[in-house]
């Protein structure tokens, strides 16, 4: 007895093959970027919210819950990701300047960031689950971690000692 393909599975075949093609013949060339929103918030339940040009970890709670700054993420390989605020606007980097590594913001769009770009090395952080937490390490600073202080309302930074008690690495990483 001989099996017989009906005209459809010859369709799903050919559409199969094409993408297969096209994303073989490809593979560097830039493609739109779909960012996401998330919240963010440490095993402390401090959030992120920006105060002065500063982005800060504390506990917001009334009116103040509006202030609260959800990440936008691009992800650029399976555990790699662009983080950016406002809109993809401003982009969390990873600077080092001579002995000191440090966190900052800059005005950067985050769909114009690209993985293939060394100069946007500084912009990629690479995501580690444990269980419900998410850790962030810098791709640009190899051991560095995205933190907060124990204590509230202090700046969100970068630590090279993530099991130390004094800073907190494990966030709650959900999406909006």
């Amino acid at each position: 007895m001989e099996a017989c393909r009906c005209p459809l599975s010859y369709l799903i075949s050919f559409l199969l093959f094409l993408f297969h093609s096209e994303t073989a013949c490809h593979p560097l060339r830039k493609r739109p970027c779909r960012m996401q929103v998330f919240r963010i918030w440490d095993i402390n339940q401090k959030t992120f919210y920006l105060r002065n040009n500063q982005l800060v970890a504390g506990y917001l709670q009334g009116s103040n819950t509006k202030l609260e700054e959800k990440l936008d993420v691009v992800p650029i390989e399976p555990h790699a990701v662009f983080l950016g605020i406002h809109g993809g606007k401003l982009c969390l980097s990873c600077v080092k300047s001579g002995d000191e590594t440090r966190l900052q913001l800059e005005a950067v769009n985050i769909t114009d960031l690209s993985r293939n770009k060394d100069q946007d090395k500084r912009f990629t952080f690479i995501l580690s689950d444990s269980g419900p937490t998410t850790r962030f390490e810098s791709a640009a600073c190899p051991g560095w971690f995205l933190c907060t202080a124990l204590e509230a309302d202090r700046p969100v930074s970068l630590t090279n000692t993530p099991e130390e008690d004094r800073m907190v690495t494990k966030f709650y990483f959900q999406k909006d």
